[in-house]
């Protein structure tokens, strides 16, 4: 009995950090963790408001984030054929000259685009996103 339970402890102690690495919560978006924030890379076939809805569920499920609490573009999205379509988040604003979210459409590609957790989770709602 005792050595189940030191396998079921070494087991779940094991497994946090390499659910952190793996958390594929959405389809087509691969999820990258970086110090307070997430890089998000693929297309959620929803636009912007997709991947700050994915931002915001990774920011609240992985980072403890709150629902007031802003999260931030701190690596923006750069267009062009060749490139990556990744785009970065974080809940640390320094270095970053925070900006209202006023045109979702083109917010991921300005660094500092701001929107609160609980405002991003709104998208989702009204997204049909695979494991919502």
């Amino acid at each position: 009995m005792k050595r189940y339970f030191i396998g079921a402890l070494l087991a779940a102690l094991i497994s946090e950090p390499l659910m952190a690495q793996g958390y594929t919560q959405r389809n087509r978006l691969t999820f990258t963790p970086l110090e307070n924030g997430v890089r998000i890379e693929g297309e959620t076939g929803h636009g912007a408001r997709g991947t700050w809805c994915a931002a915001a569920d990774y920011a609240r499920e992985k980072l403890g984030a709150r629902g007031y609490q802003d999260i931030y573009v701190s690596e923006p999205r750069v267009r062009g054929l060749g490139r990556p379509n990744a785009v970065s988040f974080t809940l640390d604003p320094s270095g970053l000259t925070p900006s209202d979210v006023f045109i979702v459409g083109t917010s991921l590609s300005r660094k500092g685009a701001r929107l609160s957790v609980d405002h991003a989770l709104t998208f989702c709602a009204d997204l049909r996103l695979p494991n919502r």
